[in-house]
């Protein structure tokens, strides 16, 4: 029996497995990764420093485990040189290059951190933290260093913030946007958050990019766009992801800003689907991991001959920020206003499209006990 073939352990790629074993048993599943197979919670990445977790404490189930308990077979540390949609086939490299044949084909490829345009013999010592190996990375680099800077305003951005103040880390933030967050909330709220850090402590550079880094011994001296200079520890970059979609691209698999899917979470081949990071549905991608979870439950039905079109509820994000509790619910709809009530730090934040119908909130403070109401009055995605 040919098998299903998943290209990616991120957790799209293995929570689709997982949903795959909940309904058939016995179907024979490949999951192919670069990394190491270990399954983890990403989101923990942002929020492991302050706590003090090495890389090895954030993995939830080592691959030996995964292979047992869900009875497939995972390649690890394996590239996928190719895919021929043709001959159903993928070919990979590890110690060896061989073709493996398959029935169905899921790319879970997730999405990697976009590339800024630095300049400066500093350029490569800016870090991502995208991964667990990068988290391990980093965690080592930040040893007996002090200031940290940020690259990015955003969920990751401000998490890494919130966590590196946490650790008696002075942090500096640059962002070309007005204020944090500023995609999912409204001004005044990203005003409340940036008045929850202490001043002495943080250091906020809006409107502005970084363009150079340069060595200046154990520091790193960084240019802004605006010509302001500042000398820190380190530069981390957090300023958004792109989805992986060279392999998709190479094997004419349609792709726009991700790799385009149906409903159903399938491409333009009909036995080859996208899932996660780096799939696209409806002109949108999704990365958070409940919009992949939904999706590795849907993918599983249709997969196992029950199909099963994607829909996602109204779904709230906590943002880790101690100093000012945040939910977010993002809205897709691009063209609309925010209608704010209430007082700093307790806001209130409806997204109203065109229509003036309620597709994505906001809310911090003591306001995020509304998060239900909220959710009730919001009108729920259409992917189609």
């Amino acid at each position: 029996m040919k098998p299903i073939v998943i290209i990616g352990s991120g957790h799209a790629g293995i929570t689709l497995a997982r949903e795959l074993r909940v309904i058939n048993k016995e179907t024979p599943i490949i999951l192919i990764t670069q990394e190491s197979g270990s399954a983890y919670y990403k989101p923990n990445l942002s929020k492991a420093i302050s706590l003090g977790k090495s890389a090895d404490d954030l993995v939830m189930k080592n691959v030996e485990t995964l292979k047992s308990e869900l009875n497939i077979f995972i390649k690890t540390l394996t590239t996928v040189e190719s895919i021929d949609t043709e001959k159903n086939t993928v070919v990979v490299k590890n110690s060896l290059i061989e073709s493996i044949i398959y029935k169905e084909l899921i790319l879970a490829t997730g999405a990697t951190p976009f590339d800024l345009p630095i300049e400066g013999d500093g350029k490569n010592d800016v870090v991502s933290v995208n991964n667990l190996d990068d988290y391990r990375q980093f965690k080592e680099k930040i040893i007996n260093k002090r200031n940290i800077l940020i690259i990015g305003a955003g969920f990751v951005g401000i998490e890494f913030a919130s966590d590196l103040l946490a650790s008696d880390y002075q942090v500096t933030v640059v962002d070309m946007e007005a204020w944090p967050l500023k995609k999912a909330l409204p001004q005044q709220m990203g005003e409340t958050i940036i008045n929850s850090f202490p001043k002495d402590r943080v250091d906020w550079h809006f409107g502005v990019a970084v363009t150079k880094v340069e060595r200046q011994g154990n520091l790193l001296d960084v240019t802004l766009s605006c010509g302001k200079k500042l000398t820190v520890d380190m530069v981390l970059s957090a300023v958004g992801i792109r989805s992986n979609t060279r392999l998709a691209k190479d094997a004419k698999i349609k792709v726009n800003r991700g790799i385009v899917v149906d409903e159903y979470l399938r491409t333009n081949i009909n036995n080859v689907y996208a899932i996660g990071d780096c799939a696209e549905i409806s002109g949108h991608t999704l990365p958070f991991i409940a919009p992949a979870t939904f999706a590795a439950k849907a993918l599983a039905k249709t997969l196992l001959a029950e199909p099963t079109t994607l829909n996602i509820p109204n779904l709230a994000v906590a943002v880790k920020i101690p100093t000012c509790p945040t939910v977010v619910c993002p809205s897709l709809d691009l063209a609309g206003n925010w209608v704010v009530e209430g007082d700093a730090p307790d806001f209130i934040a409806r997204f109203m499209n065109a229509e003036k119908t309620v597709t994505g909130f906001a809310l911090t403070g003591k306001a995020i006990s509304q998060k239900m109401t909220l959710l009730k009055e919001c009108v729920a995605p259409q992917l189609r």
